[in-house]
């Protein structure tokens, strides 16, 4: 709630600017790159954690290693149905991406496009919130606020993000998961407000939190 800042907000937002890190590797294998993780490097180089479906491995480290943002990458998984690579990045192209991960931000999904960056991210405050949008527009780049939870908390939120326990509940309410399925994904993210890839991700995403928080919890 507004009088509990501690409580946070979650904001799902677009960064528009080819010049964020890794939007040229995405433009040149004309695909979207989900971000599993962000990390600091060993250095204090920020790094991140990728995954790519349906492209040669072979196009994404050519793109990797043709990136001026990119120092150094490993493949954790190299196949064509799904790729995953730990990449570290330049500080001196990181920019926004920095201000995001140094900040008390706690990004629970971000899609790379050729365009910018689709990121959902948890703030302390809405005065964090717009701080960080400030720094965006001062830095040239366009902040595009999409949706604006209060954080919630408490026993029964398992770890989840509002924007996760929306998708999943709608979800279930129209029979996204019956077997034969009663609708798409198209369908869903109509009704959510929001693009096919992102509400997979935020799908993706919500499962793996759920099994974590109670059957691998039991473990």
């Amino acid at each position: 709630m507004l009088g509990q800042p501690s409580m946070g907000v979650i904001c799902e937002f677009e960064l528009e600017s080819a010049g964020l890190p890794l939007c040229g590797v995405a433009a040149t294998v004309d695909t979207i790159l989900t971000v599993d993780n962000t990390v600091l490097g060993t250095d204090g180089e920020p790094a991140l954690v990728f995954s790519t479906t349906g492209v040669d491995p072979d196009d994404v480290e050519a793109a990797l290693s043709e990136a001026d943002s990119v120092v150094d990458f490993v493949a954790l998984e190299s196949t064509l149905v799904e790729s995953r690579y730990r990449v570290v990045l330049d500080t001196a192209h990181v920019g926004i991406y920095g201000e995001l991960v140094d900040r008390q931000t706690y990004p629970s999904g971000a899609l790379v496009t050729a365009h910018g960056w689709q990121v959902t991210a948890q703030f302390a405050d809405r005065s964090a919130l717009k701080a960080f949008s400030d720094t965006c527009r001062n830095s040239g780049i366009e902040f595009n606020p999409r949706r604006l939870f209060e954080a919630e908390g408490g026993a029964e939120s398992y770890g989840l993000t509002e924007p996760q326990r929306e998708a999943l509940r709608v979800a279930y309410r129209t029979g996204y998961f019956e077997v034969p399925r009663k609708t798409d994904l198209a369908t869903l993210a109509n009704e959510l407000d929001t693009t096919t890839s992102a509400l997979s991700e935020r799908l993706r995403r919500g499962h793996e939190q759920l099994v974590a928080e109670t059957i691998a919890s039991t473990e």
